[in-house]
């Protein structure tokens, strides 16, 4: 067999650095599909057996995911690295055991943050929290496919906290009576959605609330009042009010203000646990471009309330940071 040119390395390498970024987004079937490629060009890379092993997990692909990392380490038994990525894979697949043991001979013989991260994974998953708060007291993991695992145990673990009382602002009365408003009405009423739409950019839900409230009788059909009007009741957890408003003006709304929109009704939904319309929602919407970390955490959160937690893993790496996986561990009493 001929040895490859130096041409086919470099386009092996670009290749396989296209797919470790697919697999950082999240596109694991287009790393998968690039990974092939290096080998199809480079059958002795060991780096790409692992790797493709890795995507195949992602996947769901485990028994395959499995043989490629084995075949990987095969050409590379030296590679602690492949030690590492075979205990991720075997992690995957739900064979938290046999990943325990090979993430323990791994840290006897190196020191690894990301090992100590998926040990503390496996802890949390037996049940046994004090050995997963020692090792994540120690040192918190970066890299963020193991803090989106680490989200989903701790979701999975902190279950539904049922619904929330309503915050303590009151909700403003937005009767319109009497003839259509005047225009020293709606110049003050404009005036008012201008000072509303402000505070809500500030989050100061319930300034905004009051601005908007006042805004309402004299532009009762304006699509930014509604949007502002909906967006502040629902992170006051006014939900159904919320979604009334914003559903009269989500079809009006321009972007990315309808996007925008459509994200807040599937967290509304979420909240009243209709997750069917939350699902096709949060989807839309951050395939228009409301992709903030809250609509992932929101879209995970569906996911993994439908039994889909390979969806929700994806979903949560688009948002989980160290700051708020340390929260939401705290929060579920798991204090670190």
């Amino acid at each position: 067999m001929s040895q490859p040119s130096i041409v086919d390395r470099f386009r092996a390498w670009r290749q396989a650095r296209t797919a470790q970024t697919y697999l950082e987004q999240g596109a694991c079937r287009k790393a998968a599909s690039l990974y092939q490629r290096v080998l199809d060009q480079l059958p002795g890379d060991a780096g790409a057996w692992l790797w493709r092993g890795v995507a195949l997990a992602e996947c769901g692909q485990h028994s395959q995911a499995r043989r490629h990392v084995e075949q990987g380490l095969s050409l590379w038994p030296a590679a602690s690295v492949g030690r590492l990525l075979q205990a991720r894979v075997l992690y995957d697949a739900g064979e938290l055991e046999p990943a325990r043991l090979k993430l323990l001979d791994y840290l006897e013989g190196e020191e690894n943050q990301q090992a100590r991260g998926l040990l503390a994974l496996c802890s949390l998953r037996f049940g046994h929290g004090e050995p997963a708060r020692h090792i994540l007291t120690d040192r918190f993991p970066h890299a963020p496919w193991l803090l989106a695992r680490l989200l989903v145990v701790i979701e999975e673990q902190a279950g539904d906290p049922g619904a929330q009382p309503p915050g303590a602002v009151p909700l403003p009365s937005l009767a319109v009576d009497g003839p259509p408003p005047g225009w020293l009405a709606r110049r003050r009423a404009k005036r008012h959605r201008r000072r509303g739409l402000l505070c809500l950019r500030a989050e100061k839900w319930e300034e905004a609330l009051a601005a908007l409230g006042r805004a309402y009788p004299g532009l009762p059909g304006d699509p930014m009042v509604g949007y502002g009007l909906g967006t502040c009741l629902y992170a006051e957890r006014h939900y159904d009010p919320a979604r009334r408003r914003l559903l009269e003006v989500a079809e009006r709304l321009e972007e990315p203000f309808s996007s925008d929109a459509q994200a807040t009704l599937g967290k509304i939904s979420l909240e009243l646990h209709d997750l069917p319309d939350a699902l096709i929602r949060l989807r839309r919407s951050i395939g228009a471009g409301a992709q903030s970390p809250e609509n992932f955490y929101a879209l995970g959160l569906v996911f993994l309330q439908r039994g889909r937690r390979d969806l929700a893993r994806k979903a949560f790496q688009r948002c989980a940071t160290v700051e708020f996986v340390r929260q939401r561990l705290q929060q579920a009493n798991k204090e670190i």
